[in-house]
């Protein structure tokens, strides 16, 4: 009986994340010519290169979260919540902020056709940072007694983002597409913080946390307006470099990650 409802959540797992992979590109579909969806998957494509971070650190989170709960070592267990958060949240919010300002130069290097895809990157790429800053908040809850709560939720993230789409896309088109991914994973991801703030009493977030939010805004206040006429790769590698050299500046000015800092002193040799 075991192996039989063991399977059925494993399939129940693997069918809700087949259907968040493709479901805004099939509903696309119904609505919006073909080739109007190619440009939505570039745009969304540009947006995911945000969760890569988030990917590789779940590879270290997973183990040491199910080592932490096997010793129900909660101390230890919410001072890697708090770690995995910021440092995500500092990695995944610069790349969010570099794409952002940057997009405008990133579309003058492809077709015309694909240039109307600003909101689309925003949309996506906001959905990424608030999975960043749940740091490893899946791994908590997968490595709990807690998982078919997990499953179940998944299973409500896919009805959601059907709906959502189902409203939105007549409505806005392919930005209505990406602000119903947005909306169904802010949801979901909200309902996962609150339940781990239920059953071990702990939350992601620190003191740091908004100063990092307070250097991001800073960043896009400070670059938002400024362009360079050259080409727009040119123009890329310069204005990145340039926010990078601010972000890690005010970083090591204010202290505002052990843990990265520690990391960057070691590579910049200090």
């Amino acid at each position: 009986l075991n192996i039989i409802k063991y399977s059925a959540l494993i399939i129940l797992g693997g069918s809700t994340a087949i259907v968040l992979l493709e479901v805004d590109k099939v509903m696309l579909n119904q609505f919006i010519k073909i080739e109007n969806v190619a440009y939505y998957s570039v745009a969304s494509f540009m947006a995911m290169a945000i969760a890569v971070p988030t990917r590789s650190m779940h590879q270290i989170t997973y183990p040491l979260t199910a080592a932490l709960l096997n010793k129900k070592d909660l101390s230890s267990l919410k001072s890697l919540y708090h770690k995995s958060s910021l440092t995500l949240f500092i990695i995944s919010g610069l790349l969010f902020v570099l794409l952002l300002l940057n997009l405008g130069d990133i579309y003058q290097l492809l077709p015309a056709s694909y240039r109307d895809g600003f909101m689309i990157v925003f949309w996506i790429g906001l959905a990424k940072v608030y999975d960043a800053l749940l740091g490893n908040n899946n791994a908590i809850l997968y490595n709990s007694d807690y998982y078919v709560s997990v499953l179940l939720m998944g299973a409500l993230l896919a009805i959601l983002t059907v709906l959502f789409n189902l409203w939105l896309i007549p409505k806005f088109g392919l930005d209505g597409a990406a602000i119903a991914s947005f909306a169904a994973f802010f949801i979901y991801n909200t309902i996962k913080l609150v339940f781990v703030r239920l059953k071990y009493n702990i939350y992601p977030f620190t003191n740091a946390t908004f100063r990092v939010l307070g250097l991001l805004l800073l960043t896009v206040a400070f670059f938002y307006y400024l362009q360079f006429p050259f080409h727009p790769l040119v123009n890329i590698i310069i204005k990145s470099l340039l926010m990078i050299a601010l972000y890690i500046g005010v970083l090591f000015r204010f202290k505002l990650s052990e843990d990265l800092i520690g990391v960057l002193s070691k590579f910049f040799g200090r």
